[in-house]
């Protein structure tokens, strides 16, 4: 029989699992901190939307995808996933694309906001899913498959939608 300590996935693949959906709500309340101490309230609406965009959506999207493309096996491991598998890079092409998106909303502004909110929530809420289908048919806990990151996919897109409503 196995020891319980075998089953449990290393420190190391639990913090490379939840670091990078970590570093942006971190980021985030920094830049409000500064946004609000630097302009009060005013137009805090938009600012609060447009930091959310860099900071969950680019940040997280550029850390992610170093990851899944230059840390894949130890990516993979945190998920539950083989090593070796080549949609690591694709996933991590995915999250590049997002994260370049989020740090675009910095300056480019409108409905790219919009765009940004949709094509990411489907990111996130179509992982999520496939979270909880392998959890239910793998029975696959693993940190980056059932841990903060499962929880984020989750949260981050319906914060997002809320930021995006009340700014609208």
């Amino acid at each position: 029989m196995a020891s319980a300590t075998a089953t449990q996935p290393s420190f190391t693949s639990r913090a490379l699992a939840a670091w990078p959906f970590l570093v942006g709500p971190l980021m985030l309340a920094v830049a409000e901190g500064v946004q609000f101490a630097q302009h009060g309230s005013d137009d805090w609406e938009r600012a609060l939307l447009r930091n959310a965009l860099v900071f969950l959506v680019g940040v997280p999207g550029i850390v992610g995808a170093s990851g899944h493309i230059f840390a894949a096996d130890q990516v993979a491991e945190s998920i539950g996933w083989p090593k070796g598998s080549p949609f690591q890079y694709e996933v991590g092409v995915a999250n590049l694309s997002f994260g370049i998106l989020g740090i675009m909303c910095s300056w480019v502004t409108g409905d790219f906001w919009t765009a940004t909110v949709v094509g990411f929530s489907v990111f996130l809420w179509g992982a999520a899913i496939g979270h909880i289908r392998e959890m239910v048919t793998a029975k696959n806990f693993n940190p980056g498959n059932a841990g903060v990151v499962f929880y984020m996919d989750l949260l981050i897109p319906a914060f997002l939608y809320v930021l995006l409503f009340t700014y609208k």
